[in-house]
């Protein structure tokens, strides 16, 4: 029985896409009230904002816990070639749709950000991972950064898929976070997402089968993993914003929190139903959060310019960054899915069909 097929699991759904819709607004306003406000790029400052959403960068912490439960879900059921075009259905249509949405704003605006679009630029990110294409193209949208983090995880689901390993992903998992945990006392390890990742993983095997002691191991592993990376990050938030000082407790805080909700979620403890308004919200995150940072620049910018109160303008640009999402969420989420899957099956020959 899929995780779709029951009440409880509608619940599941419920609560995820809750989940993942508050971790994207969190990083919205991280942007628009911190981010901006300290890099000077607008004149968005808003003292109660600024300060209550002074820590949504965590907020993409929380999409890897997500994507680690999510993913399990997904692969759990699929062989490789199933689960390698459904990853590319759901991802690219909306993606290439938002990344034409960007380049067009930034054709028309990017001067005033001294963004320009350059064609190369904007073809390179057509890919997703412009970083491994020689030239060093520089990402559309500063939020793009966390996709390439993302493929890493499906790549390293696909292998495990292809080489009929999944069904040892959690002792895979447990392993690796082991190595990361005795990694952090001898050497600088650049993996400081995996512990989130994993997480996820384990929170999904709890949701299936229940708490073990190896899960609550693997669990509190990756906490304390996840919160050393996290407080090890702190000079660089307080050299980038000179005087905003990063609290330790209130990060360990939040990424503690992060882990109890999700335990909730995977032990029936907190629950939502997924109703088609939590359910919007949910396919609304992704093209919101491909979306939201380079054009709301731009028109933040641009209102400044042209002296438009603040509260005008911030109304009106969330609200359209809504809409935005919502017409490429109608327009390219199920049309691009099938698009993507029926070129797929025709180019793909039928022994890798069956991976």
């Amino acid at each position: 029985m899929t995780l779709e097929n029951t009440a409880s699991n509608n619940q599941k759904i419920g609560s995820i896409n809750a989940l993942r819709f508050a971790a994207c607004m969190f990083v919205l306003f991280y942007h628009f009230c911190f981010v901006f406000y300290y890099a000077k790029t607008t004149q968005v400052d808003i003292p109660v904002l600024r300060e209550l959403f002074k820590y949504g960068y965590l907020g993409v912490e929380l999409f890897f816990i997500i994507s680690g439960f999510v993913i399990s879900l997904s692969a759990e059921s699929r062989n490789a070639y199933s689960f390698l075009k459904s990853r590319l259905g759901r991802l690219y249509p909306v993606f290439w749709a938002s990344a034409v949405v960007t380049g067009v704003f930034l054709v028309f605006g990017g001067a005033i950000i001294n963004q320009p679009l350059g064609l190369n630029k904007f073809l390179a990110n057509l890919t997703m991972v412009p970083q491994i294409i020689p030239g060093s193209y520089t990402l559309l949208d500063p939020s793009y950064w966390t996709l390439a983090v993302e493929i890493k995880f499906y790549f390293i689901i696909l292998l495990l898929l292809i080489f009929k390993q999944f069904k040892r992903i959690e002792l895979f998992s447990i392993i690796t976070s082991v190595f990361i945990a005795l990694g952090i006392f001898f050497t600088d390890m650049p993996i400081i997402w995996t512990s989130y990742f994993i997480a996820g993983i384990l929170f999904y095997k709890v949701y299936k089968e229940g708490l073990t002691p190896w899960r609550i191991f693997g669990l509190c592993n990756t906490l304390f993993i996840s919160i050393y990376f996290a407080l090890a990050r702190i000079p660089n938030h307080n050299a980038n914003f000179a005087g905003a000082d990063f609290n330790p407790t209130t990060i360990t805080l939040y990424i503690l929190s992060f882990f109890i909700i999700f335990l909730l979620i995977s032990l029936n403890k907190f629950k939502i139903p997924n109703n088609k308004y939590v359910n919007i919200l949910g396919v609304l995150t992704y093209p919101l959060y491909l979306l939201h940072q380079q054009i709301a620049r731009i028109l933040f910018t641009y209102a400044n310019i042209k002296n438009i109160p603040l509260y005008i303008s911030f109304v009106f640009i969330i609200l359209l960054l809504f809409v935005l999402s919502y017409i490429i969420h109608k327009l390219f989420e199920r049309h691009g899915r099938v698009f993507i899957d029926h070129k797929i099956d025709r180019i793909v020959p039928g022994f890798l069909k069956r991976l």
